[in-house]
């Protein structure tokens, strides 16, 4: 059991280690000091991913970095991604949009990471700050709730006490349906049709700091982009269905079977791929680093209950935007937290972070673009010239400088809230010099 905290401590528990987690973590322990919060952050996973998928960082997220004083230890840690090259079946240049051009920010955003760096990026800004801790290889099983507190079963059968329970899972979160009636699960997650599998392969030299994507019919798709340090770079390989919401059954069935039917599946899918397939597909047997998973949007009426909510993807999920989302969702919880008098006013306080996210943020964000990501896929050979062709126009005409970015008006301007003391100057700079 927790240890008994005063009566104006709080205690607080979020599940997932990912990106929102932690980024909420750091927010909490800038709470008024009266609030003295200890936080514990588990991860179901037995150990942090090593390096998943390139993420991007935009609008008002970036602000929230600034907040931080952790915009120049992201700058240090991006992937030295230098633009987009789509090409052709013949594995030609079609279109090249640069870094960070234009309102829309291009496909590669100014702030590129791997998703391990970003994590571990909130992870050491945290690490040695007073109350935080974290435990892996463990997971909620269940929770009951009252309007004192909640009391938490874990997998290994311990039960512990806490003020606030925080899901920020992901998007295929477990504890969503614990927190959240059924009535609001219904009809929340919706497939994309997109699969893809995740991993790195060696560097070579004739690599450049590029994101290439190589598209062939029937929705499939090769992708490479640069990690940082140079002697590896990161692969994408997608099957996209013909329309929102198809599932393939033999995909599914790899994704139940494990990451050896997984990669089975991919060979089998590109066996006869032109472009870089070969080398990738005979790299993909050593790679230490495989996970493949679905894409997903969620969308949900409520996003808290009492004294549990969700933030990120286990909340929001949505394609492009997803980690400037749970890096502003996380700072606008904590902002409503630090508003309390005491543990009584937390359900209080969530039902304002909802409202002002929902609307300040969220609303302007949640939609995808018409037709995507199949329009990005397609399954046939003639729908291949209609994209390359347009892929084509858009790079001679620029045409992407007139696409407004993800915070539109009102969406860019953060709410203020008041703050405890940041991080020590000498530990950032340990931070920053990694």
């Amino acid at each position: 059991m927790s240890i008994s905290p005063t009566p104006t401590a709080l205690r607080i528990l979020i599940s997932g280690a990912g990106i929102a987690g932690p980024c909420l973590a750091y927010w909490l322990t800038r709470l008024p000091s009266n609030l003295r919060p200890t936080i514990t952050i588990i991860e179901r996973s037995p150990n942090p991913r090593p390096t998943g998928q390139s993420i991007d960082i935009r609008g008002s997220a970036i602000t929230v970095l600034n907040k931080m004083g952790l915009a120049e230890a992201a700058r240090a840690r991006d992937t030295t991604e230098l633009g987009t090259r789509i090409l052709n079946r013949s594995g030609n240049l079609v279109a090249e949009i640069p870094k960070g051009e234009g309102g829309g920010g291009g496909l590669t955003a100014e702030y590129e990471l791997l998703r391990a760096d970003m994590c571990e990026l909130f992870m050491d800004a945290v690490k040695e700050r007073e109350g935080v801790k974290y435990r892996y290889g463990n997971y909620v099983t269940s929770l009951l709730q009252d309007d004192k507190k909640v009391d938490v079963t874990f997998d290994n059968g311990a039960q512990e006490i806490y003020d606030m329970v925080v899901a920020a899972d992901g998007a295929s979160s477990k504890i969503r349906s614990i927190i959240l009636p059924k009535s609001a699960l219904e009809g929340s997650y919706s497939f994309t049709g997109m699969y893809t599998g995740f991993f790195s392969i060696p560097a070579l030299p004739s690599d450049t700091k590029h994101w290439y994507w190589f598209n062939e019919p029937g929705g499939l798709c090769m992708m490479m982009r640069p990690h940082r340090t140079g002697k590896t770079v990161g692969v994408y390989m997608v099957i996209c269905t013909r329309a929102l919401g198809v599932q393939l059954p033999d995909v599914e069935a790899a994704l139940e079977s494990g990451v050896g039917a997984q990669k089975a599946l991919l060979k089998e899918y590109f066996a006869n791929s032109g472009w870089r397939a070969k080398r990738i597909l005979g790299e993909l047997d050593a790679s230490d680093d495989f996970y493949m998973s679905r894409s997903a949007q969620i969308k949900l009426p409520i996003w808290h209950s009492n004294r549990t909510v969700l933030i990120g993807d286990a909340a929001f999920a949505t394609m492009g935007v997803a980690t400037s989302l749970a890096i502003q969702s996380a700072y606008y919880l904590a902002g409503e937290i630090s508003k309390i008098k005491s543990s009584e006013d937390i359900p209080a306080a969530l039902t304002r972070y909802e409202a002002e996210f929902r609307d300040k943020v969220y609303k302007k964000m949640e939609d995808m673009p018409f037709g995507f990501p199949q329009i990005m896929f397609p399954q046939t050979a003639m729908g291949l010239k209609v994209r390359d062709a347009v892929a084509w126009t858009v790079g001679k005409t620029k045409v992407w400088k007139l696409l407004p970015g993800e915070d539109t008006e009102g969406a860019g301007k953060l709410a203020e809230y008041e703050w405890a003391e940041a991080c020590q100057a000498s530990r950032l700079g340990r931070i920053m010099s990694y």
